[in-house]
């Protein structure tokens, strides 16, 4: 087995994938380990609102292809990752959350009622939860899918895609965003790298429209 890539390597190797192998299957073992590796993600709190329903069956991707207006890669790909970001995980999870802190040792029973109180405040002030749910939900499936290029697993973000439908049909509850698909496979064929801008394009100095100064893309 080839060495695993650094986190380095894994953002400058990594490609959108056209088109996925279907020969060429996901198993399950490195499929858990992956979703696993994408729990690692950020969030506010340590709610971990991520959800990740995974798609498998041929009958199911199907479907799903449906949903992203026919796009191929959802039939070609072993695995497509629904991933969603629940609305109240601090109703639901946590008070496990933290209490799974303090047998840990981790905080003391003070602190973390500290942090209760703390977190119901500040969720009690987010206005848009459902976009606090899906910035986490992101955050979690760019984990994925760098989790992913790092083992040689290749994958694809799908974000056009009818959410309603996907909610119709995958029993995916009004308190879930549908954040994005991620495919998950081996491609068919290799991508030339697109390029990127360089910061002086998109990067900023201590105030909106301050250039960094010229600099080099990424080659």
């Amino acid at each position: 087995m080839a060495d695993e890539l650094t986190v380095a390597e894994a953002l400058q190797r990594r490609r959108t994938t056209g088109h996925f192998d279907p020969a060429k299957k996901l198993d399950e073992v490195q499929l858990r380990r992956l979703l696993g590796l994408a729990t690692q993600a950020p969030s506010g709190h340590n709610l971990q609102p991520w959800r990740f329903l995974v798609v498998r069956s041929e009958k199911n991707r199907e479907k799903l292809k449906t949903c992203a207006y026919g796009q191929e890669k959802i039939t070609e790909a072993p695995v497509v990752v629904i991933v969603l970001g629940y609305h109240h995980p601090h109703e639901t999870h946590l008070d496990p959350m933290l209490d799974s802190q303090v047998r840990r040792g981790v905080l003391t029973s003070e602190q973390a009622a500290g942090m209760k109180g703390r977190a119901r405040a500040a969720m009690s002030r987010t206005t848009d939860l459902g976009l606090w749910a899906s910035r986490s939900a992101m955050s979690a499936a760019m984990c994925l899918m760098l989790a992913a290029e790092s083992v040689g697993v290749h994958s694809a973000q799908v974000e056009g895609f009818d959410e309603e439908k996907v909610r119709a049909s995958f029993g995916v509850p009004d308190d879930h965003s549908v954040g994005c698909l991620v495919c998950l496979g081996h491609a068919r064929e290799t991508k030339p790298f697109p390029g990127r801008f360089g910061l002086d394009v998109v990067c900023y100095q201590e105030h909106f429209g301050c250039s960094v100064g010229p600099s080099e893309a990424p080659s």
